[in-house]
């Protein structure tokens, strides 16, 4: 973690570089201050020379693609800024439609408040990176750190339990397991009673870890994109899916949980490539996108259903770059159970 002089040292760095952006937009940088939540960067007062003045909550990201645009959290009291490297178009236009405003190194813009209206698009950068950026020197969300986060989340009891054991079901090293817990302890979100880990800030925390999951973990477990022509079969192949050691994720999987929901994408996790269920319901491979896609099972707790935990199929229908999917989530967050009572602890 960051010492006092350091957090200064970033948080003057952070101010420098987005003045440089938004003095071309004709906008001012009047103050700014560290945020009192943890996973805001800064809040900053911006202002016209018409004296038009807001108050913004400030995310800063390396890159926003599409996934992380939809997994984004806004502030819950504060108007929020996305801040980034770059923004991809298709990003922009979905935090437009979320209305969160938004700045890149290149110049594109959206910013909004009362008779301000500041619209940037099109222009591009030379180079950039894709991914958020997690907070500086963090190991809890690298995609090691991740996966523990995951079973935290999941089970939060975990928190309690043998530091072998959680390194088990997450399926990484002791030693990552040991640097998470550590990480996330001088975060505030792991604290001890009576010599006995505990999950504290759990909401603020699957906020943090979705966000993260959209572009660090969710990429690296793809084992495949396929086609169905037929995507109805899996409703009824809970025991087949079983028998194959799979289990349905994404916004297949919330239909389980909300029978209202209608999919048009079916998610699958599994050790390896289902290949008797791929030739059995003549699923193609597809060489973009597709309406099939199986993932690597990254976990290794014992199996409770034949869908994944609402805590993966939550962090899916964020990453999805979906708006629909998106609001599904959203009415997910308070009516499954695992996941409401995230946001109590």
């Amino acid at each position: 973690m960051f010492s006092e002089s350091e957090h200064e040292e970033v948080l003057n760095a952070r101010l420098v570089e987005l003045r440089e952006w938004l003095r071309p937009l004709g906008l001012g940088v009047d103050r700014g201050e560290r945020a009192a939540d943890e996973w805001v960067d800064l809040v900053v007062h911006l202002s016209r020379p018409s004296g038009a003045a807001r108050t913004y909550a400030v995310l800063v990201k390396r890159a926003v693609p599409a996934e992380l645009a939809t997994a984004l959290h806004p502030h819950a009291s504060l108007p929020t800024l996305v801040v980034a490297r770059s923004i991809t178009g298709q990003a922009a236009d979905l935090l437009r439609a979320r209305g969160i405003d938004y700045v890149d190194e290149a110049g594109n813009a959206h910013i909004k408040w009362d008779d301000v209206l500041i619209d940037v698009r099109g222009r591009r950068k030379t180079s950039a990176r894709t991914g958020g950026s997690p907070p500086p020197g963090s190991k809890a969300f690298g995609r090691a750190g991740l996966k523990v986060g995951f079973v935290l989340l999941t089970w939060p009891t975990a928190a309690g339990k043998p530091l072998r054991g959680l390194a088990r079901a997450s399926g990484v090293s002791l030693g990552t397991a040991q640097a998470v817990v550590d990480d996330l302890a001088k975060a505030g979100y792991l604290y001890e009673v009576a010599g006995e880990r505990r999950l504290a800030r759990a909401g603020e925390l699957l906020n943090r870890w979705s966000e993260a999951y959209s572009t660090r973990l969710s990429p690296a477990l793809i084992l495949g994109d396929f086609e169905a022509a037929d995507l109805s079969w899996w409703r009824d192949a809970e025991e087949e899916l079983t028998r194959a050691d799979v289990q349905v994720g994404g916004e297949a999987g919330a239909s389980v949980l909300d029978p209202h929901l209608v999919p048009a994408t079916l998610t699958l996790y599994a050790a390896e490539p289902p290949r008797s269920l791929i030739g059995r319901h003549r699923l193609a491979r597809a060489e973009r996108g597709g309406n099939v896609h199986v993932r690597r099972r990254f976990w290794t707790a014992d199996r409770q259903s034949w869908i994944v935990p609402s805590t993966l199929i939550y962090a899916d229908l964020l990453a999805s770059g979906d708006p629909r999917q998106r609001e599904h989530a959203d009415r997910m967050r308070s009516s499954d159970d695992r996941l409401a009572g995230l946001d109590r602890l």
